[in-house]
This record gives C-alpha cells, structure tokens and sequence, in this order.
C-alpha cells in the first residue's frame, strides 16, 4: 500500500486522459447541432441489444469466432471494472473492499468465480485475436502496430491480475496467514481460492518461489496492473480504440424509429443558405456532432466495407479509408473551429447588428476553405455509393454512412454545380416529363389500355390508389409487373384507381444525386395531387417509391399510409381474398431489394409468398435477408454507367447461378432490370428466369 505514489499515479493518468477529452469533446461541439437526445428509454434498449449484448457481432453468421471473440473481450472489460476499483481502493486503503463485495459475502464470491473465469477467457480471446491477425490475416482488417499494442496491454492486464491473486494465493499456503500480504487482509480470503481455478492455475507457475519472491511478484503486478490501466485508458482517444470510450454513446444516439436516418429536408426559401454556401456538406465545419462522433467512433473493422457492392466490385468507394480521411481532415482543423464556435457564442439576437455581423465575419474567415469533394474525397468516391445502408447494417457501433454521403452530394448539386454529367439525361427527364426516362407523360397510363383500370379522376371513391410508379409506366419489362397486379387487385375484388398521366415521378431518383430541388418540386406537385383527392391508402410495387411515400413525404407535409405490393399481396393471401396453386417448378430463389429490406424492413412476407406456390421450396442465396447484396441501381446508378471495376449486377448474378435455381424472384423493378441484364451478360438468361413477385403470383393464381 503506497497512498502517495497511488495518488501521483491517478493525477497525473486522470489529468492527461481529462484534457484529451475535452479537446476532444470541444470538437464535437464545435460542429453543426442535430437533435438526438429523445426517447430515452428506446436509446437505453439500443445500448442494452447492441452494445452491451453486442448482437451485430454475435448474432452475425459469417465471421462468427471473431464476433465470439470480441464480444468476450468486451464482457470481460465490463465485469473487471469493478475488480479494478476494489485495486485503486487497495492502493489507498490496506484490505479495502467495495461495499457488498466484501466481508465473505455470497455476492462476493460469485463476482470472484466469475472475474477469474473471464479473466481466463480474455486473455485466451486475446492470443486469439493476435493469432487471426498475424496468421489467418483476414482481408478485411487492417493490421497495425496500434492493434498489437492494444492486445499485448489487454494480456498484461489480464496477466498481471492472474499472477497477483497467484502470488497472494502462494503467500497464503505457505504461511497460512493472510496477515502477510500487503495490500490484503480478509481472514476469509483463502477460501475464496476454491472459486478461483484460473488464479491457482497462475500460482501453480510461481510455486516453487520464496515468500519474499512471492510478495515481489505480489507488489510488481498490482504496480504493474495499475500503470497499464492508466496507460491503455490515455492511449485509447488516440486512435481507431477511442471506440471503446465513444461506442456506447454513439449507439445511445443513434437514429430511432425509421430503419435509418431520413436525408435532411433543406429549406430552400432561406436565402442566407444560399449566401452562406451552406446547403449541404461542402467543407468539414458542417457535420455536425453525430457525424464527427461517428467518425471518432470507427473501429476499422472492415465489416463495412466487405459488404459494400462498390468495394467488393473494386470502385473506390472503401469507407474504412472515407472515415479516416474526413477524421483527418477534422483534426487538422480543430483549432480553428473551437475558435469559431467560441466565437459564435458571443452573438446575441438582441445584440448590435454591427457587432454581429463583425463576428459572423471573423468566423468565416476560420472556415476551411478546402472543398472537401475533389481536396479531401475524390469525385469516384463520392458517387460510387448505391445507398443500400449494408455498410450501416453491419456496423458494431451503428455508425451512419449514407446521410453523410447524401449530404455531401446535396453539397455538390445544389452549391458546387459538380455531378455525373451522364445524370443530365435523367434529371431533364424529370423536369419536363415527370419521369426519367423523359417520355410524354400523357403516355403515363397507355401500359393499363384494355385492362378496365379507372384513374382518379375519373372515380376517386376508391379504397386504394395504385402508385405505379416510373418503371411500371414506362418501362416495358415492368409494364408486366404494372399488369400482373392489376390482375391481382382484381381477382381479389380490391377498390382501386390509378392517377394516370397526373402521376409524376415521386423525386426519389433527384434526392439520391443531391438535387434537393428537383426533388421538393416533385414531391409537392404530387403531394398537393395526393391530397386533392384526399387520398390515404396507397399499394405501391416499387420500393423506391415505397420509401419516399411513406417516409420522406411527410417531411413536407404529405402523409398517408403506404404498403408495399408484397406485402398487400402476403394480407390476400391469408385473408383467404385470393388462393394460390403450388405449382411453381424448379428450384426458386428470392433476391431481396435495398430499398425493401433494410430501407423498410420487408423480408418475411416475400418469402411468405414464393413459399406457397414453388413446389421445392425457397433455396436461399448466401447473402440474403439483411445481409443481401445490392443490385448496384440504388443511389442513382440506375441512370449512372459503371466505368470501374466489375458490374455490381453482374457479381449479384453470378451469385444468384451459383445457386443452380430456375427462377429468381424479385420485388423491386430496379432489381428486375439489373439481374436480368445480369443473368444476359453471363448468357443466364434462359436458363434462369428474372421474375416479379406479382409476375409469378398472377401466374400461379387459382
């Protein structure tokens, strides 16, 4: 027991590891605000489901060893927390005990069985993790000095606390009096040892030494467990391992409700956004905290980027290498947006207008100046994102990539004037007719002539309004799509009209590039059309159009309930509304869409469907569910050429004929058209067939 060198130890380790956190902190508050401290109890949940249950990394099939692996080191750090109290207690305090841990309490033994065993099993995690990275070398890691050095402070700690209770175990046998030990002085101790295997394990090492060996051992590894704590507790806001501070939090504030956080809805009628450049993320001053926090939070897993379609396709989109260069780019900027936001602390709205705008002055010139697209992130980066949130499903730590990647490309639309030229195209499209792929829109409704559809207007005494959407109008393969639910609303007897040619694209395709514009303008002439004929349910077959109805309309005002045909189709079913016949043949299998899946988190009622009328039954692709891989037509790669590296589709559909199935059923037309030009790229296509869940129920109908 040594109060003063315990006392300089925590001072000096405390007050280090205190102004590192606040420059830290300053920074994070120096960013943009964003409302994420709501619905306490739904963020406790999350931190109790996917940090301290650690669900991403155990519940994930694929790599499941390392997900065990972590999760345990994780466990163990929590439960040695208080070990490591009752050791700073003992530095102060001979024999100090934390209250209920103490006096041969039952509580006490069982945390002492359960420390020792976790301490076992840690250090045997660790080797572990050294062994996977220096000899199995998973692709998706990143092997640094920085993660060793982290492994080799966990086995020190873990060491050190083993061979300390060894020696104290070694001192009690060999003088059958706990009066000798140093720091410890419970009578009852030497009992205690039978729920300790591990830590007899360690003193069986160190047997054969002297008492006074014993003892040095003793006073070397608390001293040495102690300086390790502090050491590895100031190193970790240094690095990818801040995680381990940040992680809890981040998932605490993580966006609730909607599967994902919403893209902002700007206000485009304030002129000072447009004056001040301020409309999206065009320079590092405007993340705001949640996204700096993100990137503080990174763990440098790699789970990211070994799902993304860009990367596994070799495009340049590698978000490991996306976060640690905007991470960068921070820090390189931190003095001057501390100094900024202190600044914008002293204007006062009942202030001197001068004197503001003098402040106002002075923080401008604090900006970075460095354009973050083309100086930080290269153009290719940017724009090879497909939105499919895989990257977000898998992150242990819920981090959120693709509001950020938005916001930056509202950046580049709206302010810098900077886009894929070959967007052009589709976005005149839009403008003039209402849809990409700039058709007449009076020729919106020509797919249903002979099919007896009633538009709304002309009877809106209807029970559902049919969104048949861009593709299901225009194109020729989705017009099937478009006819074959048709065929099902009316066999099932279902009250339902279609707009027609007053239906326009739902904006989704414009917000995705960035053109926030053209995307209000869009979504408000349908709004004010939608609620013209005050319309409530809507049956959509695209999932685009799903997610945009039901999710981002209501930012402007426009709320209805919307449903996706599969899911419409799985409630006839069960309903009894329409029958099935089982008389699919041939090996099936269910490609699920983005859009559908993690956007909306539709994945059983598809495969509810395809269940009843195959006559095998539903053959799974390995990556499926919420781990499914994207087509590569979301995010406006639709209407994008792929330049780099492989075709997303074709990867995808290499996939799904590695499966050796007749049929492959999709819910989402730009899935259609990407596998099945998929399945024609690889000379599939007549051999297997790309069909609509729609196509093959209108099929299979009684």
């Amino acid at each position: 027991m040594n109060p003063l060198f315990m006392s300089l130890l925590l001072i000096v380790g405390l007050a280090i590891f205190g102004r590192t956190m606040v420059q830290k902190i300053q920074l994070l508050m120096a960013l943009e605000p964003t409302d994420r401290v709501n619905h306490i109890m739904d963020r406790i949940k999350n931190v109790v489901i996917i940090a301290l249950a650690q669900k991403r990394l155990v519940g994930r099939k694929k790599e499941w060893a390392a997900g065990i692996m972590h999760a345990f080191i994780f466990w163990g750090f929590c439960i040695l927390l208080i070990r490591s109290l009752n050791l700073y207690g003992e530095g102060f305090v001979k024999g100090f005990q934390l209250p209920l841990f103490g006096d041969g309490s039952i509580l006490g033994y069982l945390y002492i069985a359960l420390k020792d065993v976790m301490e076992g099993i840690v250090l045997l995690m660790a080797v572990y993790a050294i062994f996977r990275r220096a000899v199995l070398k998973p692709t998706r890691l990143h092997n640094t000095w920085e993660a060793y050095f982290v492994l080799g402070m966990i086995g020190v700690l873990m060491i050190s606390d083993l061979l300390l209770d060894g020696a104290r175990y070694n001192l009690i046998m060999l003088h059958n009096n706990p009066d000798h030990l140093h720091f410890f002085n419970n009578p009852q101790y030497g009992s205690e040892f039978l729920w300790t295997p591990v830590s007899v394990g360690a003193a069986s090492l160190i047997s054969g030494f002297s008492a006074d060996a014993n003892r040095l051992i003793l006073t070397t590894m608390f001293w040495l467990h102690i300086i390790t704590q502090l050491t590895f507790l100031n190193f970790l806001p240094l690095g990818k391992h801040f995680h381990v501070i940040t992680a809890l939090p981040n998932v605490f504030l993580k966006n609730l409700g909607y599967p994902h956080e919403k893209t902002k809805l700007l206000d485009l009628e304030d002129e000072s956004v447009w004056e001040d450049e301020s409309l999206g993320i065009n320079h590092i001053h405007q993340l705001n905290w949640k996204q700096g926090l993100d990137l503080y939070t990174c763990t440098e897993c790699g789970r990211c980027k070994e799902v993304c379609p860009t990367y596994t396709t070799d495009k340049p989109l590698n978000l490991h290498d996306f976060n640690d260069t905007l991470k960068a780019e921070l820090f390189d900027n931190a003095d001057n947006l501390i100094k900024r936001a202190k600044l914008a602390a002293t204007i006062k709205e009942d202030g001197d207008p001068e004197q503001n705008e003098e402040i106002k002055a002075q923080m401008a010139e604090l900006n970075s100046k460095k354009p973050l697209i083309g100086d930080v992130i290269s153009e290719d980066t940017l724009w090879a994102c497909t939105t499919c949130r895989a990257c977000e499903q898998v992150c242990p730590v819920t981090i959120e990539h693709v509001p950020r990647i938005m916001a930056m490309r509202q950046g580049q639309s709206l302010m810098a004037g900077v886009y894929p030229q070959e967007l052009n195209v589709a976005l005149k499209g839009l403008e003039r007719n209402g849809n990409p792929w700039g058709i007449g829109y009076d020729k919106r409704a020509e797919w249903a002539d002979g099919l007896d559809v009633k538009t709304m207007a002309d009877d809106a005494d209807v029970d559902y309004l049919l969104w048949v959407g861009c593709a299901g109008s225009f194109d020729d393969r989705s017009k099937k799509v478009s006819k074959s639910l048709v065929k099902i609303l009316q066999k099932a007897n279902i009250s339902f009209a279609i707009l027609g040619k007053e239906e326009k694209c739902t904006g989704d395709f414009a917000r995705r590039v960035g053109n926030e514009m053209m995307y209000q303008m869009m979504a408000q002439e349908n709004i004010e059309t939608l609620n013209n004929y005050k319309v409530k349910k809507i049956i959509a077959a695209c999932p685009h159009c799903l997610n945009a109805l039901k999710h981002e309309y209501p930012q402007m005002g426009g709320n209805y309930e919307v449903i996706h045909h599969t899911d419409f189709i799985d409630q006839l079913i069960k309903s009894g509304k329409i029958t099935l016949t089982k008389s699919l043949e041939g090996a099936l299998t269910y490609h699920d869409p983005c859009y559908l899946g993690r956007y909306n988190s539709i994945y059983d009622q598809p495969r509810s469907i395809l269940e009843a009328i195959s006559k095998d039954g539903l053959k799974e692709l390995d990556r499926h569910g919420q781990e499914s891989f994207c087509c590569g037509a979301g995010g406006g790669r639709m209407w994008m050429e792929e330049t780099i590296g492989k075709r997303i589709n074709v990867e995808r559909s290499e996939e799904i004929a590695g499966q050796e199935v007749a049929t492959v059923a999709v819910a989402c037309p730009f899935c259609l058209t990407m596998i099945e030009d998929g399945m024609k790229e690889l000379d599939k296509d007549e051999d297997i067939k790309t069909q609509d869940i729609a196509e093959l129920v209108a099929n299979n109908m009684a």
